[in-house]
């Protein structure tokens, strides 16, 4: 019976092989993100690489070297294409270079902005379209406030402080005889 493997990380573990060549292997994986991510959505939409050369109006060896290739060696214009084959958006999002997790953050939250803003505008003077998207952002609020509670439950919980309670003596002395009491009961 054959081995069965979860991803290539495991087989390369696995393989008899120098150390320099599973770490070329690694840098060369590592190179292909984006190559890698475009055969995984052909696969996903049920497509082989001949039907994709056909929509593309390639031949199937050229889709091969795009879905091989390292991601510095593709073109724009091929990505377009190939997304576009697939039926799937494309774009690009410049940012600066060490931006903060937190900023990535806010940016993306503006976006989702813009785009509920668009949502809006699209419905207006449409009563089932307008109560749609009503309902959507129900649906996007819930999600959200779901998803940060579960991010924020990941936390290490702070620890708990105690309590200094001072109050008038004589009412700590009655609160301390009635501990005292609770305890002999």
């Amino acid at each position: 019976m054959t081995k069965r493997y979860d991803n290539v990380a495991d087989v390369l573990k696995s393989m008899d092989l120098p150390a320099a060549q599973k770490k070329r292997q690694v840098e060369y994986i590592k190179a292909r993100q984006l190559s890698r991510l475009l055969t995984v959505m052909r696969v996903q939409k049920k497509m082989s690489q001949k039907q994709a050369a056909e929509k593309l109006g390639w031949s199937q060896g050229r889709v091969s070297k795009l879905e091989t290739k390292e991601d510095r060696q593709l073109s724009v214009g091929d990505l377009l294409d190939y997304s576009d084959a697939l039926g799937i958006d494309m774009s690009l999002v410049f940012l600066p270079k060490k931006m903060k997790i937190v900023d990535h953050v806010k940016m993306h939250a503006f976006e989702m902005i813009k785009l509920l803003q668009r949502l809006v505008k699209l419905s207006k003077g449409d009563s089932k379209m307008e109560q749609g998207v009503a309902q959507f952002h129900d649906e996007c609020m819930n999600n959200l406030i779901r998803m940060i509670d579960n991010s924020q439950k990941t936390l290490s919980p702070k620890a708990k402080r105690e309590l200094t309670v001072i109050g008038p003596s004589q009412v700590e002395q009655m609160i301390e005889k009635e501990d005292a009491e609770l305890v002999q009961a």
